[in-house]
């Protein structure tokens, strides 16, 4: 007799084979398709949806529904994704919370397991920033005060195990300092505390540039491996530092519940592929400050364990 155990077990696997007898009989896509956003509308991930959802609507003549489904650290919204049937009329527009967050509270999926990437689309920095009056004219400067005195320095962050926990954390391990970390509640609030002066640097994405062109903040170093092509006059904390090794950017991903039809992945990839070459979605990237990275979905796919094993690393050093 079956068991209830293995039914469920072999439940994934029925649904995928429903999904694509489905869509070998009916022309894909035929009616609105939903995008799931885990966070609120606004943040970058959104704005990225939006964009892409606005494209792929001109492209094919289907309409493209913008869900935010924020909460849990992104984990309302991806479990939703998560369940949907997987017939490629739901997808999750995601960043690196997507492979942090499991690892900071448990959650009901698994990040690997339980999605097929369909698309890498951009990838955003972080930016190093401190206050206008600051003695900090460099990461150099920061790096040297840090070592003279271990824990004299402070660098905020938009919370506990946030990308911009993770770029301070970072720091620390690669120069091989000791500062303290200043969680607050949101980006926002980080950015208020730091260009007042009550913490020394922060780690913030393209947020804080607006602050940082009314002189209300000073830039200091972006966290990506390369000068971004939007501000080349902007140092890397390698180069500020001499810091070997130092890369924290989180892209942007598309993905689709598990099972779902290869033919369809392949479509949307190429689509998303296409999008992701115009001009228009060249110029919105250059306005959001995003780095361009596309990955496919065979290429996002094989990628998929690595950046688990990736964002796993980070997240141990926030926990160090």
């Amino acid at each position: 007799m079956t068991s209830r155990r293995s039914f469920l077990a072999g439940l994934p696997a029925a649904v995928s084979l429903l999904a694509q007898d489905a869509f070998a009989q009916t022309p894909w896509p035929d009616r609105p398709i939903r995008f799931i956003v885990p966070v609120a509308a606004g943040a970058g991930t959104d704005l990225v949806a939006r964009q892409v959802s606005v494209a792929l609507n001109r492209l094919w003549s289907v309409a493209c529904i913008v869900d935010n489904k924020p909460g849990a650290g992104g984990a309302v919204g991806t479990d939703y994704v998560a369940k949907a049937l997987p017939d490629g009329y739901t997808l999750l527009f995601t960043f690196s919370a997507h492979y942090t967050t499991p690892l900071i509270d448990k959650t009901p999926y698994d990040p690997v397991a339980d999605f097929e990437p369909v698309a890498r689309l951009a990838s955003s920095p972080l930016f190093m920033v401190t206050a206008p009056d600051s003695p900090f004219k460099s990461v150099a400067d920061v790096v040297v005060a840090s070592r003279r005195a271990p824990r004299s320095v402070t660098y905020a962050s938009a919370g506990q195990g946030t990308p911009s926990h993770m770029g301070g954390a970072l720091l620390e391990s690669i120069a091989g300092v000791e500062m303290v970390h200043a969680p607050y509640r949101n980006g926002s609030q980080a950015m208020i505390e730091t260009g007042s002066g009550q913490v020394h640097v922060a780690f913030s994405g393209a947020a804080s540039l607006p602050l940082v062109k009314s002189g209300r903040l000073r830039l200091l170093a972006i966290t990506s491996a390369r000068r971004s092509v939007y501000l080349p006059g902007v140092p890397t904390l390698n180069e500020s530092a001499g810091i070997q090794g130092y890369e924290l950017t989180s892209p942007i991903w598309a993905m689709a519940p598990r099972g779902t039809p290869d033919a369809v992945r392949s479509k949307l990839s190429d689509a998303l592929a296409a999008i992701a070459a115009t001009p228009d979605f060249m110029a919105f990237c250059a306005a959001q400050y995003l780095e361009q990275d596309f990955q496919g979905a065979a290429q996002a796919r094989a990628a998929a364990a690595g950046e688990a094993a990736h964002w796993r690393r980070l997240v141990q050093l926030t926990r160090a």
